[in-house]
Order: structure tokens, then sequence, then C-alpha cells
């Protein structure tokens, strides 16, 4: 998309661009506002049904509950969803560190054999990785206490 753009603005459409975004950007808020006119009218014509039935103050007691109980609702969603985003950001850290300290360590791995008795610090190191890795694939991956 970046791509699209750079060659828009230097072949000099760059206003094309600009008057189809303008466009968009009013059509769909039009529709925006339209859906939610509806929404606004749907929920008042079912208050109207259930203050036909029950009466004004209570079924505006109803309403009020349930819209409260709507928001509570949608805020235990959204902490649910953060909290799980927060689990795999925490997951892909680890994953990226453990990557950038395995490809270090093969970058220093050339260094320590050019040396005189290298080869064993070498193979030290490498023993020590794979200890390492197979330590981290024993453990339990659901064990993330500290939420």
């Amino acid at each position: 998309m970046l791509a699209r753009f750079l060659a828009l603005l230097a072949s000099g459409e760059i206003g094309f661009l600009k008057r189809r975004v303008k466009t968009a950007v009013i059509g769909y808020g039009a529709a925006a506002l339209a859906a939610l006119a509806g929404a606004v009218f749907l929920v008042y014509a079912g208050f109207l049904v259930t203050a036909e039935q029950v009466g004004p103050t209570v079924a505006a007691l109803y309403f009020g509950v349930g819209f409260v109980l709507l928001a509570i609702a949608i805020i235990i969603v959204f902490k649910i969803v953060a909290a799980m985003q927060r689990r795999a950001q925490r997951r892909r850290l680890a994953a990226d560190r453990s990557a950038m300290a395995g490809a270090s360590a093969m970058a220093m791995l050339p260094v320590l054999i050019s040396r005189k008795g290298g080869m064993s610090v070498a193979l030290v190191a490498l023993a020590g990785l794979a200890g390492f890795a197979a330590y981290r694939a024993m453990q339990n991956p659901d064990d993330d206490h500290d939420d």
C-alpha cells in the first residue's frame, strides 16, 4: 500500500487520491450516521412497545439496566482480549530474544573456533545452548503467573 502511495505521489496523481479518500470518508460517515439513527429508532421502538406493556417507568428501568449490563459485558470482553494480546506479545518477545541469542552465539562461533583451544570452548557453548533449549522445551508454556 505504501508503494502504491509513493507511486501515486511520484506520478503526480496525489490530487486524485485525495479526492477519492475525501469521497470515501464522506460516504462512510453518512452511512455510519444513518446506521446510528436507525439503531436509535429501533431501540426507541422497543422502548415504546415495552412501555405499553409494563409502563414507562418500568420500561425505562429495564432499558437502563440492560444498557449498563451491556457496557459491563463490553468492558469485560475488552479486558480479556487485552490480556490475551499482552500474553501473545510476551511470547513473541521471548521468542525474539531466543532467536537473537542464538544468532549472536552462532556469529561468535567462528571467533571462538579460530583461537587456540577454541574448539572445546565452542563445544561447551553449544552444549550449554542445547541444554538451555531442552530446558525451555520441557517447561510448561501455560505457566504465565506474572499477569
